[in-house]
């Protein structure tokens, strides 16, 4: 991951007390709250908010982020609630994942280049242990037209088809452009307000 874009988000994360909400992502904890708690990776976790939020439903959790200063908040937010996690600094496009050992496993508005993509969408994907579950969420490329917020360029977001195409071995639950307002957001500017499209996949790993 470029140094550059290292920096900025750590100069982002400097910026205020809290970028994101301190509750996970809506989307995200309905996704996951029918899954009975085992091992979890949360994938590009910034301040941490759905890590700490798995860790209290009693998730053993491991969360990885290229900024430092969001693992550092991450972590002081985490020791405040009472819950441990196993906060890495690192970039998961090259950092070494465990392989085929976490029974949850998520990546959530990581939007990098294609060539970034496909190493870290093959690295997070070899961690899953079978039976286990793949869930991304991400701004979708219809969004760019008739959503708002997110990336402009459409080569940071991935397409349905992308994932269809990366996914064997997997069994997919779920695969649709879902509408998330996003007015209770505090991570984009208080001046937007509407519907984000967002891209959600969520894949179990088939068994042997």
């Amino acid at each position: 991951m470029p140094e550059t874009k290292r920096q900025l988000w750590n100069d982002r994360y400097s910026g205020r007390e809290l970028i994101w909400s301190a509750g996970p992502n809506l989307t995200f904890s309905e996704q996951v709250a029918d899954l009975q708690p085992g091992r979890a990776l949360d994938v590009a976790c910034g301040e941490g908010r759905n890590a700490i939020w798995l860790a209290e439903k009693g998730w053993d959790v491991t969360a990885i982020d290229f900024s430092d200063v969001g693992i550092d908040k991450a972590r002081q937010i985490a020791e405040r609630r009472g819950v441990s996690v196993n906060w890495i600094v690192g970039d998961v496009s090259t950092h070494a994942l465990p392989a085929a050992q976490f029974d949850l496993v998520a990546v959530l508005y990581l939007h990098t280049s294609l060539k970034e993509r496909e190493m870290w969408l093959a690295n997070v994907l070899a961690s899953v242990a079978p039976g286990g579950r793949f869930l991304y969420i991400g701004h979708d490329q219809s969004n760019i037209e008739h959503g708002v917020g997110g990336p402009k360029d459409p080569d940071l977001l991935p397409t349905l088809k992308e994932f269809s195409n990366a996914l064997g071995g997997f069994e997919i639950e779920k695969a649709e452009v879902i509408e998330r307002p996003i007015i209770n957001d505090p991570g984009h500017s208080h001046t937007l307000t509407g519907i984000a499209l967002d891209t959600l996949v969520r894949a179990r790993r088939k068994q042997g």
